[in-house]
């Protein structure tokens, strides 16, 4: 009896350790050299956000150079974003996600045409805005801390 509680408390030990988020240096060099734009934030992610990026990480060695500079370049820009901006882009992605298919590659197509053309210039595809979005919204101010 003595040996299956020592057993089960070992057991519950190693899940709880398994279950604290990794610290950088534990991390094998190839993850390193992926995450490297997140590394002063790594310490501080929650066990779920580690995970996932350890999961893209995981896929960095089969990217051609090019997908590996766009890769370190969208992590570089994620690690620049403030926990509110983070979450207003998630937010993003959700909304864009329940959008048909066909609309998305519509959308994409005028984005891209867009940062191609000259700054100033007017959109080949008429952009029709609601009344509700025809005033833009005030900037936000920053706040001090």
């Amino acid at each position: 009896m003595k040996r299956l509680v020592i057993a089960v408390a070992l057991c519950c030990a190693a899940s709880l350790a398994a279950a604290s988020p990794e610290p950088w240096n534990t991390l094998p060099q190839a993850e390193r050299e992926a995450l490297a734009p997140i590394q002063p934030q790594w310490d501080s992610l929650p066990e779920k956000a580690q995970g996932n990026f350890r999961h893209l990480a995981q896929q960095y060695p089969k990217l051609t150079a090019d997908e590996k500079r766009r890769f370190s370049s969208r992590l570089a820009t994620w690690a620049r974003l403030t926990p509110e901006q983070r979450e207003a882009a998630r937010k993003k992605y959700r909304a864009f996600s329940q959008i048909p298919v066909d609309k998305r590659e519509q959308i994409k197509q005028m984005v891209k045409q867009a940062r191609k053309s000259p700054a100033g210039a007017v959109p080949s595809s008429p952009v029709i805005a609601s009344p509700a979005s025809a005033t833009p919204a005030p900037l936000p101010t920053a706040t001090q801390p």
